[in-house]
């Protein structure tokens, strides 16, 4: 059942970036920067080939290999393999986790260590631990908050060791990245909020807090929770502040959904069948509201037929570039003068930098003009002007 739950999703998945574009911020990454993504990105492209599906690969296999994680980290959380299955699905079409499985991101990657680090520490085995943390050295911008957690936990478990291998790691973090506090506060924990609303889908979100709140209150804090509760509450003190990089928190606490799944079974199944009627009508409409923000994520492009103005599409920067250079393929143009925005994105296409034509939105009078459209769906979402230079 679970594999089946997989494929379906990786098969939504591969739809999804058959419609997507590279985007500026992904080209800078593929091609300017020398970072952890640069390496893996190029890496693929070599292998496979300069296209969508090649780019993206490397985090749809992440994003496979953390479903596979969740389930194993669920075993000692929900007893029952049913429960451990719909945790598993629940997490693999939640829209963050969707959108991190075929966008140039770090979140699956931190994901992946993280889970593997909560394994290893259900599991007693230390070494592996220790080795683990080590290798989350090597991107360890985001890993902050796990540290701190570490931290807590060791404190919580009168672990002395543990806690000192927290602060060690906590140092070498500063160390490597220092940190930055600028600004006054301006409102962005609303900002935030919303963020994570989004990527949980809202009820989920609001469950999330719930259920963080309620073992704080009353339950077994587990590795897993300070984990959690810790990324969560430094991300929102932060947001008082600053414009916190969501990236660094948000993979901490889209994997406490085994938690949320244990809390609302042990609800559930403590009050006799009569009374489970309003569980069951709560979770319907909390499903309804996932399915449709998992399928506004996967289907991103149907939602232009209702938009009046494309670019308030949330995923208008994944579009427009590749559908532009099979144009100008089209009409014989491997080199174009535009702005330097979309020409790295073209580049990724085989576009290139050239002076024989200019490529602009804006029209010009000067010259004769071919008029390149943009649709999706019979829509028409961009136009660009194509001009010859005599």
């Amino acid at each position: 059942m679970l594999f089946s739950a997989i494929i379906f999703n990786i098969l939504l998945l591969i739809y999804s970036v058959s419609n997507l574009s590279i985007s500026y911020n992904e080209a800078i990454i593929y091609f300017q920067k020398t970072n952890f993504l640069t390496i893996v990105t190029n890496a693929s492209t070599m292998l496979f080939g300069r296209n969508d599906y090649a780019l993206r690969l490397p985090f749809l296999i992440l994003h496979f290999l953390n479903i596979f994680l969740i389930y194993k980290v669920s075993k000692p959380i929900l007893k029952r393999k049913s429960d451990r299955l719909i945790s598993a699905i629940l997490y693999m079409f939640l829209p963050g986790v969707l959108a991190s499985a075929i966008l140039i991101n770090e979140a699956g990657f931190v994901i992946f260590i993280t889970l593997l680090i909560i394994y290893f520490e259900q599991n007693k085995m230390f070494k592996s631990f220790i080795f683990t943390l080590l290798v989350s050295l090597i991107i360890s911008e985001p890993f902050i908050s796990l540290y701190i957690a570490i931290i807590f936990f060791g404190i919580f478990k009168r672990d002395k060791k543990l806690a000192i291998f927290g602060l060690i790691f906590c140092l070498a973090w500063f160390w490597l990245n220092g940190i930055d506090a600028y600004g006054k506060p301006k409102g962005y924990f609303i900002d935030t909020i919303g963020v994570f609303a989004a990527v949980f889908s809202p009820l989920i979100f609001i469950y999330f807090i719930y259920t963080v709140y309620r073992i704080a209150i009353k339950e077994e804090k587990t590795f897993l929770w300070f984990v959690a509760i810790t990324a969560f509450g430094i991300c929102s003190i932060i947001s008082i502040r600053q414009r916190p990089s969501l990236e660094m928190f948000l993979p901490f606490c889209v994997i406490f959904m085994p938690v949320m799944v244990r809390t609302f079974f042990s609800s559930y199944r403590a009050r006799l069948p009569k009374f489970r009627i309003k569980y069951k009508f709560i979770t319907i409409i909390v499903l309804t509201t996932l399915f449709l923000n998992s399928s506004a994520t996967i289907f991103h492009n149907f939602l232009y037929i209702f938009l009046k103005d494309p670019k308030d599409h949330f995923a208008y920067k994944y579009d427009v570039a590749k559908e532009l250079a099979q144009k100008l393929n089209e009409l014989g143009i491997s080199y174009v003068k535009t702005d330097q925005n979309l020409a790295v994105r073209l580049k990724f296409y085989g576009v290139l930098k050239g002076k024989e034509y200019i490529l602009t939105r804006s029209k010009n009078d000067n010259c004769d003009q071919t008029v390149i459209k943009i649709k999706k769906l019979g829509k028409q979402i961009d136009k660009f002007y194509l001009c010859k230079i005599i």
